[in-house]
This record gives C-alpha cells, sequence and structure tokens, in this order.
C-alpha cells in the first residue's frame, strides 16, 4: 500500500501501517457481516424505526476490541456500545457505526456500509467507509487527500472533486424520512432525486459524479454517522456544513448534530441555502 499518511503537510496522527490495519478491520469485519446476514436476529431499540441486528452488535464488539487494543490510549465509541458521560478535546476519539444503512442490511439490498472516523481535537481527521457487497472501501482525511480500494488492490488517490453546475440539475441526495416530513422539497426547482443508504455511500457517489449533494434536514444525525464519511469527503475536496451556519461541530459527549447536515460539490451549501431555505420560509 503506497504511503497515505504523508500526504499532508503536517505530522500525521496514523502511520500507513495504523491505516492498513484498520482497513483491514472494516474489511474482515463487513464481509462477517454478509455471512451472518442470512436468518440475522432483529430487535428493535427506541421503536420500529430503529433496529438493530445481531450483527451489528458483533461487529461493534470486534472492531471495539481490535481498536482499543492497538489505540491503547485512545477513546473508542460505537453505536451499540456505551457512551461516555465525559469527553476532552484532547482526546483522541474513535467513532464507530458497525453497520450503517442497518435497514438496508435487513433488505439485503447492498446499501450499508462499515464505518469508523477518527477525530482529534473534535475534528474527523480520517475515515472509513467499506461496502462489504462490493468490496471496496473509500478512506482519507483533510490532511492526506482520499483514496478508494478496491478489493485488495492498492489504494488509488481520489482527484478532487469539481464544483456543482449551476445550468443543470442538482442531484440530491435526502433520507426518506426527511422528505415524508417536509414534502415541500419535493418543490424545488431543477432536482433531481437520488437514491442511496448509508451515508457514507451517499458521498461515495458524489466522489463517483453519481450525485451532488447530501442535505439532511431533521437533525438527528450521529456522530457515528458522520465523523469517517465527513473525514473523506474533505479530503476529497468536498463541502460540509450545516444550512444554518458554518462548518459541522462534534458536540461529545452529545452524541447527535442538532443541525442540519449538508455534504457536497463546491457550490452546494450555497445552492442549498438559497433554495432549500427559501422554499422552507415561503411556506411558513
Amino acid at each position: 500500500m503506497r504511503s497515505i499518511s504523508n500526504q499532508g503537510k503536517t505530522t500525521p496522527p496514523l502511520s500507513d501501517a495504523d491505516i492498513c490495519y484498520v482497513w483491514q478491520l472494516v474489511r474482515q469485519a463487513g464481509q462477517l457481516a454478509v455471512t451472518m446476514r442470512d436468518g440475522v436476529s432483529i430487535v428493535e431499540k427506541s421503536g420500529p424505526q430503529d433496529k438493530v441486528t445481531a450483527a451489528d452488535l458483533e461487529l461493534s464488539r470486534i472492531i471495539c476490541e481490535r481498536l482499543s487494543d492497538r489505540f491503547q490510549q485512545d477513546v473508542v465509541i460505537s453505536e451499540e456500545g456505551t457512551h461516555p458521560t465525559v469527553c476532552s478535546s484532547e482526546d483522541r476519539i474513535w467513532l464507530v457505526d458497525p453497520i450503517d444503512g442497518t435497514d438496508n442490511y435487513i433488505r439485503n439490498d447492498g446499501q450499508y456500509a462499515v464505518m469508523i472516523g477518527l477525530l482529534v481535537a473534535m475534528k474527523p481527521v480520517f475515515g472509513w467507509v467499506y461496502q462489504p457487497t462490493t468490496d471496496c472501501c473509500f478512506l482519507g482525511g483533510p490532511e492526506s487527500g482520499s483514496f478508494l480500494r478496491h478489493g485488495t488492490s492498492e489504494a488509488k488517490k481520489i482527484a478532487v472533486v469539481s464544483p456543482i453546475c449551476t445550468t443543470g440539475p442538482m442531484r440530491i441526495m435526502m433520507g426518506f424520512r426527511d422528505r415524508k416530513s417536509n414534502p415541500w422539497v419535493n418543490d424545488l426547482p431543477q432536482v433531481e432525486w437520488v437514491k442511496s443508504g448509508s451515508v457514507g455511500l451517499k458521498v461515495g457517489k458524489i466522489i463517483n459524479d453519481e450525485a451532488d449533494v447530501f442535505i439532511h434536514l431533521s437533525g438527528r444525525l450521529k456522530v457515528w454517522d458522520t465523523a469517517g464519511p465527513v473525514a473523506i469527503a474533505l479530503g476529497a475536496g468536498l463541502e460540509v456544513g450545516r444550512l444554518e451556519g458554518a462548518g459541522l461541530d462534534f458536540p461529545l459527549p452529545n452524541v447527535e448534530h442538532h443541525s442540519s447536515v449538508v455534504i457536497g460539490r463546491t457550490g452546494s451549501i450555497s445552492w442549498a441555502r438559497q433554495h432549500v431555505i427559501n422554499q422552507a420560509a415561503d411556506l411558513n
């Protein structure tokens, strides 16, 4: 695997060996999810819209144990684990979503991913998003750039993604619940809706020129949903922010983003503020 950690201008938080270790971990976990899929047990957490499978729990256990073994001084937080009540900005924090897109995993439509992100000083510095059904992994961060790895082949650097095209339709990804709760979004001008499951795979679609922007309105995304994908998005030259203001905060120990989330090509946040905010204002 060619050098990734030294692509940036500052001292990297991870060595190439560390990056490869975590890549192997997400790949092994993802392949385990595939083998567990048939007949996997499913239970509700907070309600019918919030499910967890035995695979979520087993992948969480394995990933957390392996990360803690290698990075013994770091904090490891999983969606399916115990969440700390105190976090310091001095901590290095690993955020784990063992199966992002559990509903997709249950439906067996392939639109799910194993995701890990590393925060340093409460900022995403590196992420891994592995799609088991294609054996592909996006990985990278703002200081190193982002990469795509197919199977065990060499990681290939992702070119900086070009800005949005202002003359054609805006290709938007938005969750089903957001669109159902905000039916007015269907009246947005010149919009083409793109379907996807996992947040990490949504970022992958933007990188692969299959979409322009992901917009999340409900303010309920968790930090493990975004840490890995945001690091990769920034490494690929995408914009990350909110309709309400600049940047995206990771408010640990609070694990929920109490804001919208926008990830897309350069120019997409400005577009979203102009059209989404104005459309919502017109209806109020």
